[in-house]
């Protein structure tokens, strides 16, 4: 092949993985058969599907596409079938007339497979461990069923297949009658209990936490924004909100709402802040900022005029902070698919050489790397174990704390079995009788800091106990995990360090990092081609 047609391969390659990185998003569990999309397109919710019959299912007796066996099926409720007891699928032979378990509900679980979103089930242990896995594809009309039947390939794993409005994001989300209740000039409280909303780590003290921003529909204006603090432009003062207007030479700046007349308020699902002005401005501009939950990025809009009311102007605000619970402090909220603890965790206090947040929440994205707004990253993916085996295995309590007879095993990023800790991050195991259990899953990873002056630490959940590890940054090219143990105040709750130059904080990011070095390359490329013309 010709260089030329070498180059324009590379170059036509650079734009189709630009795309697939831009365009990546996940659906994060928020109950048993919902989950909502991290690109802030809205929830999927399966319940309008359900029956809440438990002897008759939604989907029942199905003929298979791909055996010779009859299939039924239930989101979100358990049903009873025959042997079938409490389960989500069911199988049935009929030349044996014969029921087999293929999941129970409260195994349910949303997982990303590529383009493909699907509802996982599991039923049984050992041999006799059944797997079902459930396509969601959004599509409009009548809802419809496969049931394509047992793997050919892989002993004891189903495939189904559910097409429905309900698996489009938005589609049959339930209207939720929660408000959130104010409780200060940036922060409210849930009434289903859910959580805070808290903006405090978004806001800035030292200026706008965004600046200058462009409207859509506007050329000339330039719209800034800070919850939380008041901060001063031009002759805009001790503002929330204010816009830049460059009109024949002259610059002004106009105030769209104070923060001490901030208020939030519900309309439907969708949460808001406005922005008053003082009744001695003469202008009366006003702000309506809606707060969108994202769990893996922030970034603020300005859809500038509001048309349907006069002197409002509208913003959107994307943040893990407008999750319910995400940024309360301290953070008291694991992820929404495992269970709290009965009373708050406590981060364990910094030392000197611990790493630092650089002024807001470290920004999750994968499994173990998160991204301050500064662009300043901790990234432990050079730490990732994939062999199987834990990087830190069968570790007692480190000094000067006393033996507790167990031996604990942590793996930062991938996940690792051991006895009866399956695909977790972290495991117990009895030092004499060498039972183990598991102290959080891989998948149920947060980075959490409890405040400004506090380290960063992940927090791994599981069932009804969690794990906290605080990170802590070192010159020394080793890694070293301190096993601190049980916490005494916090009952079903484990505490570690781990000690690695890998826990310091890098400059720039390193999603922008990768992310330049790959438009340089296609930038390179696209001038070799150019000059070859």
């Amino acid at each position: 092949m010709a260089l030329y047609e070498i180059t324009l391969l590379l170059l036509v390659s650079c734009v189709l993985l630009g795309t697939n990185v831009a365009s990546a998003s996940t659906c994060e569990q928020s109950g048993p058969c919902t989950c909502r999309m991290s690109d802030g397109a809205g929830e999927i919710d399966l319940s309008a599907l359900a029956s809440s019959d438990s002897v008759l299912p939604a989907f029942q007796n199905v003929n298979s596409t791909g055996d010779d066996y009859v299939y039924s099926y239930n989101p979100c409720q358990p049903f009873t079938q025959g042997t079938c007891k409490d389960v989500s699928a069911c199988q049935f032979v009929p030349k044996l007339k014969t029921y087999f378990p293929l999941g129970t509900q409260d195994s349910a679980k949303f997982i990303q497979e590529g383009q493909d979103l699907t509802l996982r089930y599991i039923a049984g242990q050992g041999s006799s461990k059944r797997e079902t896995k459930v396509k969601l594809v959004c599509g409009a009309g009548e809802t419809t069923f496969t049931a394509e039947g047992q793997d050919p390939n892989v002993i004891n794993l189903y495939h189904f297949t559910l097409k429905s409005p309900c698996a489009c994001p938005g589609g049959c989300s339930k209207p939720s009658n929660a408000t959130c209740r104010q409780v200060g000039p940036c922060s409210c409280n849930m009434t289903d209990g859910s959580g805070t909303v808290d903006l405090h780590r978004v806001g800035r003290k030292d200026g706008p936490a965004f600046r200058d921003i462009m409207s859509p529909s506007e050329v000339a204006d330039r719209y800034s924004y800070n919850p939380c603090y008041p901060f001063s432009l031009g002759s805009c003062r001790d503002a929330a909100a204010c816009v830049s207007t460059q009109t024949h030479g002259v610059h002004m700046e106009n105030s769209l709402g104070s923060q001490d007349k901030a208020a939030f308020f519900n309309t439907g699902s969708n949460l808001y802040i406005v922005y008053g002005t003082d009744r001695n401005d003469s202008k009366g501009l006003t702000s309506l900022v809606q707060l969108v939950c994202d769990r893996h990025r922030e970034s603020f809009e300005a859809q500038g005029p509001n048309p349907q009311e006069k002197g409002q102007y509208l913003f959107t605000l994307r943040s893990p902070c407008a999750c319910p619970g995400m940024c309360e402090t301290p953070v008291t909220t694991p992820p929404a698919h495992t269970t709290a603890p009965p009373t708050p965790v406590t981060v364990p206090h910094p030392s000197p050489n611990t790493t630092q947040p650089a002024h807001a929440a470290c920004v999750q994205y994968g499994t173990c790397a998160c991204m301050f707004k500064n662009g300043s990253y901790i990234d432990l993916t050079s730490l990732e174990q994939t062999s199987g085996e834990p990087l830190f295995k069968d570790h007692p309590l480190s000094s000067p704390r006393r033996d507790d007879g167990f031996y604990y095993s942590f793996n930062p990023c991938a996940p690792f079995t051991e006895g009866k800790c399956e695909d977790v991050a972290v495991c117990k195991k009895n030092s004499l009788a060498g039972s183990e259990v598991s102290l959080g899953k891989q998948d149920s990873s947060t980075f959490a800091t409890a405040n400004e002056n506090s380290p960063v630490a992940i927090m791994y959940a599981s069932e009804n106990r969690m794990s906290i590890v605080s990170l802590r940054c070192t010159e020394e090219k080793r890694n070293r995990l301190i096993v601190l143990g049980a916490d005494p105040k916090v009952p079903n709750t484990y505490e570690f360090i781990l000690e690695s130059p890998q826990c310091c904080l890098h400059k720039g990011g390193a999603t922008a990092v990768r992310g330049s070095l790959m438009w340089i390359v296609c930038a390179l490329t696209f001038l070799l081609v150019n000059g070859w013309r």
